[in-house]
C-alpha cells in the first residue's frame, strides 16, 4: 500500500469516528472518554502485569471497604490501599514522580491502583500483611 492510501484510510476513519461520536448523548460520549482514558492509562501502567485487576479488588476491598478516599481512624492510612504518607512518597519517588506529596486518598483512583501495582511489584504482598494474603 502506499502512503497517500493509508493517509486517506486514516482520515476517512477519523472523520467516521468524529461523526459516530457527534451523535451520540452526552452521557455516551463521557462513558466513551472514561473508558478511552481508563485504557490509556492501564496501556501506560508499567507494572500492570504485577497484579490483577481482580487481585487489587480484593485487595481494596480488604483494605478500605473499595472506598478510595478512606482514611483510617488516626488518619495515618490513606486511599484505597492504606498507603501511609511515607510508603507513597517513597513509592511515587521512585516510578511515579507527579504523585510524590500527593494525599493518597485524595489522588485519582486510576493513580492509586498504579501506586498499589508498583508498590506490589517491588515489594509484593507482604506490604499488606493481613490483606495482601487474599489476592
Amino acid at each position: 500500500m502506499n502512503k497517500q492510501l493509508i493517509t486517506r484510510a486514516l482520515a476517512l476513519t477519523l472523520v467516521l469516528g468524529a461523526f459516530v461520536l457527534a451523535s451520540c448523548t452526552p452521557q455516551e460520549q463521557a462513558l466513551f472518554m472514561a473508558v478511552s482514558n481508563a485504557r490509556q492509562a492501564q496501556a501506560q501502567d508499567k507494572f500492570a502485569g504485577a497484579v490483577s485487576d481482580a487481585g487489587l479488588a480484593r485487595l481494596r476491598a480488604c483494605e478500605s471497604g473499595g472506598r478510595y478516599n478512606a482514611v483510617n481512624s488516626s488518619g495515618s492510612y490513606r486511599g484505597a490501599y492504606q498507603f501511609s504518607r511515607q510508603t507513597w512518597n517513597s513509592v511515587a519517588g521512585r516510578h511515579y514522580p507527579h504523585l510524590r506529596g500527593v494525599d493518597p486518598a485524595a489522588a485519582a483512583p486510576t493513580d492509586q491502583d498504579r501506586m498499589a501495582r508498583a508498590l506490589w511489584a517491588t515489594g509484593g504482598r507482604g506490604q499488606w500483611p493481613v490483606c495482601g494474603k487474599r489476592v
